[in-house]
């Protein structure tokens, strides 16, 4: 699972409303997962997928504890 560079603000896919999800496949899968480890790696509590320059309503999130 990649880690991917976090988007910063300013960036035009932070600007843009994410589409829906509608296909619960391995591909979204593999997204949650690369979510998870980016936002592990950062470190944060929570990332959304247009953080990573994707631009899907998706977040993950880590409550330690």
């Amino acid at each position: 699972m990649p880690v991917h560079p976090i988007r910063l603000f300013g960036d035009p896919v932070l600007r843009t409303r994410a589409d829906e999800v509608v296909d619960f496949d391995k591909e979204l899968r593999t997204l949650v997962a690369d979510l998870t480890e980016t936002m592990l790696e950062a470190p944060g509590a929570g990332l959304a997928a247009p953080q990573i320059g994707v631009s899907l309503r998706v977040f993950t999130y880590h409550v330690d504890g």
